[in-house]
Parts: C-alpha cells; structure tokens; sequence
C-alpha cells in the first residue's frame, strides 16, 4: 500500500483524476444557489502576503430548480474541527434514531486537522511538508475520540487500541459504556477486524459502529484493493450495510495555489480549492474557498460532483478562484473565535484536544481559558498558549502548563492583558 494520504484533504490533479476515489457523474440536474455563509477573514497575515482588494462575489452557477425540501437540508459549512466533530455526530445520532432508518453501521469521512488545516482549519495554503503517517494517525484519532464523545456524551472514558499488522497506522476506539465503537483509517487487509467490530454490535443491538476514513479503493479500473470476483463481491456487499453518514472533503482544483513568485503577483488565480460536504439525509454541497479561508456554497445537488466536474463546470469561473475569492464579508475569523470562546466559559464546551492554534490563540485573547482548560491543554496546546501571550514555550510539561497557570489565573494576571 502506498504511504498514507491526508485521508480528508485530497490533492487532485487531472493527470490522476482518472484513478480518484470520487465518483464520476454527470452535471446534476438540479443545483440550488444557497444563501451566501458568513465567511471569516484572516486578521493576521504573513509577513510576506500584501493586503488584497476586496474580491468579486459569485454569481449563481445554474437556475436554482430544486425543491424546498432540497434548499431546507443545506448546512452550513465548519469552519473549525470542532464544528465538524459536532455536525457529524449530530448526523450520527439522527441516522441511528428508529424514526431514520435505526442506521447502527454508519460511514463517515473526516476532514482532518493536518498540514496547514492544524494551525487554522480553512486555510487553504498548502503545506510544503506534509504529516507523515504517525501525525495522521494522532490527528484521526483525536478527531473521531471527540466525535464519539459528542454522540454519546454519556459514554465515560475512550479506549484506543492499534491493530495494524504493519507500519499502517490503524485504531480501533470505543467508549466504556461500548454505545460506540469505530475502526479508524483501515486498509484492506483490517476488514476482518471491522466484520469483528460489526457482529459484536449485532450482538448487543445497542451499539453504533463507525467506518472512519478508509484507505481503500472500492473503484479500482481493473482489480480493487479487494482483489476480483466473488471475493470483491463479498467486501462490497458488507460494506454496503455501512449508511454514509457524513462526509467532509476537500479538492484542489488545477492549479490551486496563493502565490505565484514567478509572475511577482500574489495570486495565481489558476483553479481552486473546493470543500464538498454531504450529509444524512441531505445533498452534496460544493464550497469555494477564499484565500482568505472564506467558503461559499456555490452548488448543491443529489449526485456526488466529480473532479471532471468541478475542473470542467464550476472553477472555470473566476468568481470561484482563489484569485476571485480574496476576502470574503461577515466578521473575522478572529472574532468569530473569541466570541464563541468567551461562550463557551466554565461550561466545557470546547475540545481541546482538536482545537486549532487560531482557536487557542483566540480563547487567550478572550481570557475564555480556565483552571480545568489550563489542565486540559496538550504540550502543543501548551505552547501556543504561551507564545500568545509573549511568554516562553520552552521547558517540562508541568513547568510550562504552571507557567501558563500564573499567567491566567494568578494574581499578576493583569500584567499579561
């Protein structure tokens, strides 16, 4: 198997759009123009970015013509980790509930906070070094331990077992109370181990389990990672008892790029970047993305867009670049953050463990961060905090997590303001 990939943010180009997993299908029929979402702006730029002009706005792709219930199911797109975990594990419920279809066996793909998405989870710029396996394999579990806490807040502690037989990371996660088990980014040869997961949830008859981000290709030309005949047969009918429950991925369109050294300009404006989101019960979503890590719903329909078909139909127009989409309207995403830090005081709202270094920065800047916070906080979380406030990031965990401690919350606090 080759070296894992970004399981949520996928790089595609045209020359190997032909092998992506994403389904080719023709121009939906239908498309719904969704009123425009408040899109956050970067406050804080990087040294060697200028300000940019405000840019277009998009233009409707294709006469809105679908139905009420259609425009009804749109959601709105996350702009944090924490916003995905909460969206998917709202779908997770809802699918299992009896009034849904009492759903116990559910997919779901997770955009991962990876590459450039740890540090702020819109930013599009692509990272010139991306996670290797091992910081994947972190980052999904972390991210689906928090979904699963979301779905059953109930569940008591996680437990996290590896189960890959070889340098492939792969986690199996489940809660005390075993309402919620999950195997995360398996391969083909963890199959048995889902069937495993699977029959011990018919077992019970209480139990959720969760496909989180498979590595494999179902779609293969010629052979699948499930081999031929009846024994791809047998792979795809158990998958297929799985109900796809929420998805969140993102595509770099052509040639998606912020900057362009060899022209002298700041934007390339070839492509772009979009986030397609689905969830249960409602349409595909296709969000451009800003520059500026602004998105706008720009097309919604029943069947899953193709890369063809956002190359071909969609970022053909300049409107839905990265050239086009430079700053976007609504508040900052500073503000945005810090006020919904400010909210989430003293009443645990916020997952540290997935928290970006945007949303750490903003809850210091909020003074949203708390004793239980201060405890909570990675070594990384730790750092962040630290450096937010002019302070050093260097030293043992407990010195540092003390050092953060008397900054926030000792009685010279103020000096820090």
């Amino acid at each position: 198997r080759p070296p894992l990939a970004d399981p949520g943010g996928r790089t595609m180009t045209p020359a190997i759009a032909q092998g992506a997993t994403v389904a080719q299908v023709a121009l939906p029929a239908a498309v719904v123009r969704p009123p425009r979402i408040a899109a956050p702006r970067r406050v804080h730029r990087r040294a060697d970015r200028r300000p940019v002009p405000l840019g277009r706005r998009p233009t409707v792709v294709a006469a809105a013509a679908a139905s009420a219930d259609s425009a009804a199911n749109l959601r709105s797109l996350p702009q944090t980790c924490a916003e995905q975990v909460a969206q998917a594990a709202e779908m997770i419920r809802a699918a299992s509930s009896p009034q849904n279809g009492g759903h116990m066996r559910q997919r779901i793909q997770l955009l991962l906070p990876v590459n450039q998405r740890r540090n702020e989870f819109t930013s599009v710029e692509s990272d010139d070094y991306p996670a290797n396996d091992a910081d994947v394999y972190k980052a999904a579990m972390e991210t689906a331990s928090a979904m699963i806490r979301a779905v059953d807040p109930d569940g008591g502690d996680m437990s996290a077992t590896r189960v890959d037989n070889d340098n492939d990371p792969v986690g199996v996660l489940a809660n005390a109370a075993g309402t919620v088990r999950a195997l995360v980014i398996p391969n083909a040869q963890n199959l048995q181990t889902l069937r495993d997961l699977a029959a011990l949830g018919d077992a019970n008859g209480t139990q959720i389990t969760l496909l989180v981000n498979p590595q494999w290709n179902e779609r293969g030309q010629i052979v699948s990672d499930f081999g031929v005949g009846p024994w791809r047969k047998r792979a795809t009918d158990f998958l297929s008892t799985f109900e796809p429950t929420y998805s969140l991925a993102e595509y770099r369109v052509g040639a998606a790029a912020t900057r362009d050294p060899a022209r002298g300009g700041d934007y390339m404006g070839v492509g772009g970047v979009a986030r397609v989101l689905k969830t249960h019960g409602g349409g595909w979503q296709t969000f451009a993305m800003g520059a500026d890590g602004s998105s706008e719903c720009v097309v919604s329909g029943d069947a899953e867009p193709s890369y063809a078909y956002l190359e071909k139909e969609v970022f053909t127009r300049f409107e839905y670049s990265l050239a086009g989409r430079r700053v976007g309207a609504g508040p900052s995403l500073e503000a945005r953050l810090e006020s919904a830090a400010s909210e989430a005081v003293g009443k645990g709202a916020i997952d540290w463990s997935i928290a970006s270094t945007a949303e750490i920065t903003a809850a210091v800047r909020a003074e949203a961060i708390v004793a239980a916070d201060v405890d909570a906080l990675s070594k990384t979380g730790l750092r962040t905090a630290l450096g937010a406030l002019g302070l050093p990031t260097s030293g043992k965990l407990e010195a540092m997590r003390e050092r953060l401690r008397e900054a926030l919350l000792g009685e010279d606090k103020d000096q820090w303001d």
